[in-house]
């Protein structure tokens, strides 16, 4: 059995890590003959509260109720926006987000695709969270006018509060930034969480790391994660790396995480069959891959997990004694086959026929000795015997006209 998932997201799920203390309505300032003053303009970096339809229908979608959302200013009207390789692109130049949760965390959403140059309307702004990868914003419902902005915390009003939780972005763009999935932490999470779902714990698999890399380079050569989802291209990645095991699955995700952070996300969908494969008592082994490339001509990152464990075949006894009838019968006749090579006469004329009836009962007693002692073991055939199974019916028939001829009909 085989589970393939390709990972997405959640939206605004998490908690901001900003607050709305210190927020100003908006627009403010005094107006006189018609004219503003003294009003914060937008400003990249402001933290504003929003609200408009696409937003009223993304956070009911989320929370179950419409509600305006409290992001930050990254790109005014005008500007132009890209995402690429965890990293925001403004008007062509990659830039340091100290406010930001993590570094390399930005990766396209619905709206704003990964490697997709766009410019903002003049009358608009583009807004996100700081904790990108649980964040709605407009990288999922578009840009926000300045006329759908409700209040706005300045740049400058956060220096000295929510600057304290603000990391050091010196190195941000470097590759050192990516974030990496420790695997030993990644299990320990793990198996926390199966612990508390009544699973048994999963134990780290060299090998699949092996054959989940296989799969991820697989992705990248042929552009997209819907050409992995089939099993027998997961089984075959498996073979590759030396690993078997009849009940497998996969999940992969783009972008960069550290093992704490591929947990949470996963966990926090709401699809109740994502969170039954983590608890599923039938796995014994894991194993995961991040392979770094490119994707549609866009450089990305693809995390590929592979699970496995065994589930016995559990055969019924009607399929085990279904072979007697066949076995019995050929050891039945096997010395009287065998006796024809003592015949001088007629053994010297039909010596290649005898032989090879003889071969005939002498193999298919051997293999149906091996099907019935396999399964009655309750472990899986293998492909040879598989095999054997397929040929057993061609060899009867061989079988049958051998001896028709030998008897004279």
């Amino acid at each position: 059995m085989a589970k393939g998932n390709q990972g997405k997201r959640p939206k605004g799920t998490r908690k901001e890590i900003v607050s709305s203390a210190g927020f100003l309505p908006y627009p403010n300032g005094l107006v006189l003959g018609g004219q503003r003053y003294f009003d914060n303009k937008i400003s990249r970096g402001d933290i504003v509260t929003a609200q408009n339809d696409a937003i009223g229908k993304l956070t009911e979608k989320t929370y179950g109720a419409s509600s305006g959302v409290l992001k930050r200013v990254i790109a005014l009207g005008g500007d132009t926006i890209e995402l690429k390789d965890g990293i925001v692109y403004l008007n062509n130049n990659p830039i340091k987000e100290q406010y930001i949760a993590k570094p390399r965390s930005t990766f396209g959403e619905e709206f704003l695709k990964e490697c997709q140059k766009y410019t903002i309307p003049n009358d608009s702004a583009f807004l996100m969270g700081d904790n990108r990868k649980g964040s709605g914003d407009s990288r999922e419902f578009g840009p926000v006018k300045y006329s759908e902005i409700k209040s706005i915390l300045p740049l400058s009003k956060q220096k000295g509060t929510l600057d304290k939780n603000w990391h050091d972005a010196t190195n941000d763009l470097a590759d050192v930034a990516k974030p990496k999935i420790d695997i030993n932490r990644f299990v320990e999470l793990l198996n926390q969480k199966r612990k508390e779902n009544s699973a048994s714990p999963i134990k780290y698999e060299p090998k699949l790391d092996i054959s989940a890399k296989i799969r991820g380079e697989y992705m990248l050569t042929h552009g997209s994660l819907e050409e992995m989802a089939s099993y027998d291209t997961i089984v075959n990645a498996m073979s590759k790396a030396g690993y078997w095991n009849n009940y497998v699955w996969e999940w992969r995700i783009e972008g960069y995480y550290e093992a704490d952070e591929l947990i949470e996300d996963y966990l926090e969908r709401d699809s109740t069959d994502a969170k039954n494969v983590w608890f599923d008592k039938k796995f014994d082994d894991i194993g995961i891959a991040e392979v770094q490339g490119t994707l549609n001509g866009c450089p990305t990152q693809i995390i590929v997990v592979h699970a496995a464990g065994y589930i016995p075949p559990n055969y019924k006894q009607s399929d085990i004694d279904s072979w007697k009838p066949s076995f019995d019968g050929l050891k039945n006749i096997q010395s009287g086959w065998a006796d024809l090579r003592n015949n001088t006469d007629f053994y010297s004329q039909h010596k290649a026929d005898v032989d090879r009836i003889n071969d005939i009962i002498s193999i298919r007693i051997t293999r149906i000795e091996s099907i019935v002692s396999t399964m009655k073991a309750n472990k899986w055939l293998s492909d040879e015997q598989n095999k054997w199974i397929s040929e057993d019916q061609g060899l009867y028939n061989e079988q049958d006209a051998l001896a028709n001829k030998l008897n004279g009909k």
